[in-house]
């Protein structure tokens, strides 16, 4: 059964329980009237996150290089996690349409949220901050190197504040309904974020351990700094060498050779181009020369993938790729990739541990800024779910 059969059927059944429920259920009691709505609202999120979940495999089998798989999965693991928070409601004892429940139920049940995934995100806050400060004491100070600081600090206050502010509102309950609103709101908030951040970790880990299939013909190995003297930093010597495992054993498992495209132009402060060290390097260890083909003008991620696509392409058409790069780079890099419609597969070489938590972030704000417009629908959506429930409690007095 193809997917959008199976989803139509789901949306289907939804309605079809809901229209049920309603139908059979006392409009005059508060309490069966509030099961039933509850019950509503769980098949609703079953609804949706089966929806997320079909929308992720299929994504992922067409390019597991994307921002909405990150989006998906966030959403995913926090409309999850509300279903189990809904079926608990639901067998306790509240009226989901009285306003003081629905503060006290939503903003405590958020804040138990908060404090599940509240180790996960506290130690990561702070090993953000301190992969920041050695970052900067070894590779010098850039506003790029502080973004992990930032964010951390900024995670730390979202998560003690919010504690805070489910503290404070509930001795000061004095049942302002826009002060009660604002305070589910910005937890609600913070809980879609908190999600999206562990999915972007997910995301990020899954590609750089991913092994790309043993059929390739060439493999492009991204360029970046090289030693004054013109030979490999350890970063770079890294990469190369991930490139190198990777030939041998496709050639071992296969028996096909691959070509090397090692890509980077030659800055200002580096005596030759990257490429060309690289290409040193690999001969050095073996790789005869008709198999290095060097890609020597990029100066960024955008050109290494352009150009060195455009050199394969005049030597082989429908070539199979694939690219060797820092394991907290190759998630970026394959967006990079399939932005620049090259349908290839990424590997990552192990790198300093300081320099990975701040790439995380990046491609956490990277996600962020390529998909605010789904965020802000995202956050306003489920935050309007919340206001209707709250207007139905206000509006028939129920406070």
């Amino acid at each position: 059964m193809k997917d959008k059969t199976k989803y139509i059927i789901v949306t289907l059944l939804f309605i079809l329980v809901s229209i049920i429920l309603l139908k059979n259920t006392n409009l005059t009691n508060n309490v069966a009237l509030s099961k039933s709505i509850q019950i509503i609202i769980i098949l609703f999120l079953i609804r949706i996150s089966y929806g997320c979940t079909l929308y992720i495999r299929k994504q992922y089998k067409k390019n597991k290089y994307s921002y909405s798989i990150i989006m998906n999965l966030g959403l995913l693991i926090f409309i999850n996690i509300n279903i189990l928070r809904n079926i608990n409601l639901l067998f306790s004892n509240w009226n989901v349409l009285n306003i003081i429940d629905i503060y006290n139920n939503t903003l405590k049940s958020f804040s138990y949220f908060s404090m599940l995934i509240l180790p996960f995100i506290a130690v990561l806050s702070i090993y953000s901050i301190i992969t920041n400060i050695v970052l900067i004491k070894r590779e010098g100070f850039g506003y790029q190197n502080l973004l992990g600081m930032f964010l951390g600090i900024f995670a730390l206050i979202g998560l003690f504040g919010s504690q805070g502010i489910y503290m404070l509102t509930s001795r000061l309950l004095s049942g302002n309904i826009i002060k009660l609103t604002i305070d589910i709101l910005i937890n609600v908030t913070l809980s879609y974020l908190y999600t999206l951040i562990v999915a972007t970790l997910y995301c990020n880990i899954k590609a750089a351990k991913h092994t790309p299939k043993y059929d390739k013909d060439y493999i492009i190995i991204l360029g970046c700094q090289i030693c004054k003297d013109g030979s490999l930093t350890p970063l770079l010597k890294s990469r190369v060498d991930k490139a190198l495992d990777f030939a041998k054993k496709q050639k071992e498992k296969t028996g096909k050779n691959i070509v090397f495209v090692p890509s980077g132009g030659q800055g200002d402060d580096e005596v030759i181009s990257e490429a060309l060290a690289m290409k040193k390097y690999l001969l050095s260890q073996g790789i005869e020369n008709k198999n290095i083909v060097i890609e020597n003008k990029s100066k960024n991620t955008t050109e290494n993938m352009k150009f060195s696509n455009n050199i394969i392409e005049k030597r082989q058409k429908g070539a199979k790729i694939t690219f060797s790069t820092a394991n907290y780079h190759v998630f970026r890099s394959g967006i990079i990739a399939t932005s620049c419609g090259i349908d290839c597969e990424g590997m990552g070489s192990k790198t300093k541990w300081y320099f990975y938590t701040n790439a995380l972030i990046r491609e956490f704000i990277a996600n962020l800024v390529q998909e605010r417009k789904k965020h802000i629908w995202l956050i306003l959506i489920i935050n309007l779910s919340i206001l209707i429930l709250i207007m139905i409690g206000y509006f028939n007095n129920l406070i």
